[in-house]
């Protein structure tokens, strides 16, 4: 792992990590931020599943983040534990940051604010979720041997061509 993602994996994790750890110590101020835009999200179409009980929702989106924002950090399965908590992203961010359900302008700017930095830090986390560390991908490397194969038999072939006796007619 190169300096840059050793100091950027953990920098994006930490967040999550600390308010996973919180969720799961105290779910009840992150069930109250919940149940102030369940209204708006069920008006959306969220299944009421998802906040019938909202405190044990919230404790494994806590232990998920936990995990998922330790791996990242660590460099276990970065990749995957990055996509984890980019897809994770999205809900905490509707629900810490309500843009729609707050009153007066500047609590208005407070939540587009935490809105626009929630969505950067989903932008790294996607960024990391695709980072092959410079590795090509898998389809490359399959299709690249295959054209490397391709152009030995085409060079073996000119070979063999070029030093066989011609055909005598």
């Amino acid at each position: 792992m190169n300096f840059l993602r050793s100091i950027t994996r953990p920098a994006l994790a930490a967040p999550f990590v600390v308010d996973g750890i919180d969720a799961l110590a105290r779910p009840r101020r992150h069930v109250e931020k919940f149940e102030k835009v369940q209204p708006a999200l069920e008006r959306a179409g969220l299944p009421p599943v998802l906040h019938s009980d909202a405190e044990l929702l919230t404790r494994i989106s806590g232990a998920v983040s936990v995990l998922a924002g330790l791996g990242l950090a660590t460099g276990r399965a970065p990749r995957t534990c990055a996509a984890v908590l980019a897809t994770l992203n999205i809900p905490l961010t509707l629900v810490n940051n309500p843009v729609w359900a707050v009153k007066g302008q500047e609590a208005r700017k407070q939540a587009l604010s935490g809105l626009m930095r929630s969505a950067a830090v989903g932008a790294g986390l996607a960024l990391s979720a695709v980072d092959r560390q410079g590795r090509p991908s898998l389809a490359w490397q399959r299709e690249n041997r295959r054209q490397v194969k391709a152009a030995i038999a085409q060079a073996q072939a000119q070979v063999r061509a070029q030093y066989e006796p011609a055909a005598s007619a």
